[in-house]
């Protein structure tokens, strides 16, 4: 009996991909859930909780610059400056008396930022808390520092106030997109590795290729059984064809080796040990298997148990098959005149 050796055993690639083809539609559900759970899992990380939310209100200063002993501009003020500037006691201090006591120093260094972009002249001041109010107020009292730090510095003619925006939500970048192709493309891949872990582990026999892989007994052919109606397509000629090729093949065995007793294994396997006296008698077998319902591991089984009873199994023919992808399979239409 031969052994089964599934790591050398290669794949039937063309099989795999008409299997493949037929179960395109798991894949596909694979994908759109992947698509759904991504876009869920990134809706749920993105919602941030009411006492998380960030607020953020900005507003932009005209810095009117006075001139040194030498009638040169003061221009020594950038980004970093202006951020050192903010939380010094001259600045600070003013901002601070324009708050009400419930604001700490600590709370209103950390909420500001202020940046030079371009123009020397335009400083832009944006205040984040995690209160919407709180952050309209720190930057209404920060403007107004800013405003009497211009009036008292020598550097400065005066400051103003040019701009101001109402505190709002800082929203991130939305990656609903991504994360929905992202979700579609793990759950597509997860699909194609489930379904050809399946397809390596399913030794079910199609063809007679799978026989081969399982037995070093020769295949005998395709056969069918009787009274089926002619179909669109020519599926009655293609059965015709092939339940020919069966007989011619089986009628070569009998010239060979005299009787050879025909046994269809059915679903419940064991039903067919019950010829085994009848086979017994004829000595010469051969075994038409269900299309895609035996695995080659119990065929291998099933003819080492005739052997074992002194029966010789010629031959095994496959039985029932889908004529439609056999003439997929095989490339043309099976019995068809060219």
């Amino acid at each position: 009996m031969k052994e089964i050796r599934y790591a050398d055993a290669g794949m039937d690639m063309k099989k795999w991909i008409l299997w493949l083809i037929r179960k395109s539609w798991v894949a596909l559900a694979a994908a759109l859930i992947g698509a759904a759970l991504g876009g869920a899992i990134y809706a749920a990380a993105r919602t941030v909780p009411e006492s998380e939310r960030e607020y953020q209100a900005v507003s932009k200063l005209y810095l009117d610059f006075a001139v040194d002993e030498t009638g040169e501009v003061y221009q020594e003020y950038n980004g970093y400056t202006w951020n050192d500037l903010m939380v010094t006691d001259p600045i600070l201090d003013e901002t601070m008396s324009c708050l009400s006591e419930d604001y700490t120093r600590e709370e209103v260094m950390a909420a500001t930022e202020a940046t030079i972009l371009s123009d020397l002249r335009l400083l832009t001041v944006t205040i984040t808390t995690n209160d919407r109010e709180r952050s309209d107020r720190i930057l209404a009292a920060t403007d107004q520092a800013l405003e009497n730090y211009g009036n008292s510095a020598k550097e400065f003619v005066q400051i103003q106030t040019i701009q101001a925006t109402e505190a709002q939500l800082v929203v991130a970048d939305s990656r609903l997109a991504q994360a929905v192709g992202i979700g579609a493309a793990i759950g597509l891949a997860a699909a194609l590795l489930g379904l050809l872990l399946y397809y390596v582990l399913d030794d079910r026999i199609l063809v007679a290729s799978d026989v081969r892989q399982a037995t070093e007994v020769p295949f005998v052919g395709y056969l069918f059984g009787e009274g089926r109606e002619e179909t669109a397509g020519g599926q009655f000629l293609s059965e015709q064809r092939l339940q020919h090729d069966y007989e011619a093949s089986a009628a070569c065995l009998r010239e060979r080796c005299g009787e050879v007793l025909e046994i269809r294994i059915n679903r419940k396997q064991d039903a067919a040990m019950e010829e085994l006296e009848q086979a017994r008698k004829a000595c010469a077998l051969i075994l038409a298997i269900p299309y895609g319902q035996i695995h080659g591991t119990y065929l291998a089984y099933l003819i080492g148990q005739y052997q074992a009873r002194g029966c010789q199994v010629l031959g095994i023919a496959i039985e029932n098959a889908d004529i439609q992808f056999l003439n997929r399979y095989y490339g043309r239409a099976i019995g068809k005149e060219q």
